[in-house]
Parts: C-alpha cells; sequence; structure tokens
C-alpha cells in the first residue's frame, strides 16, 4: 500500500507496518489491518470485547470445535 492509513486516534500517518496486513501508528500505537477486499479493520473493532450469542446446542459445537454435533 502506497498510501499509509491515517491514525483514528491522533490523525498521524500509520508508517509502520509488519510486512501482511497490520499497520501501527508510531505515535500512539493504534493498529489497522488491511484487509483482502481493500478495506480496512480497526483493532478496537476486530478485537472487540463481547460476546457471541448462540441460539442452539448446534450452533455452539459449530463455533466451539469447528464440527457438526448429531443427535444419537
Amino acid at each position: 500500500m502506497s498510501n499509509f492509513p491515517t491514525c483514528s486516534s491522533c490523525g498521524a500517518k500509520m508508517t509502520d507496518f509488519d510486512g501482511v496486513s497490520w499497520y501501527s501508528c508510531p505515535k500512539c500505537g493504534n493498529m489497522v489491518k488491511a484487509n483482502d477486499d481493500g478495506s480496512m479493520s480497526w483493532e478496537s473493532d476486530v478485537f472487540a470485547k463481547g460476546s457471541k450469542n448462540h441460539k442452539s446446542d448446534f450452533e455452539l459445537a459449530d463455533f466451539s470445535r469447528g464440527g457438526d454435533l448429531t443427535e444419537g
């Protein structure tokens, strides 16, 4: 990316790049991820505190184990 993103916290250019997808602000440490589709995701949004609500045991099993749950 030739144009570095601007920090949403302090307004500085986010010139520190990890070589993969994360830019960080040299002044305040705020971070933003460059997504494959060209959009940006701020660290505070990606790692926001909160919980997922699952409506069934099947959803929970799929989310937590990545597998299928069958009734037996």
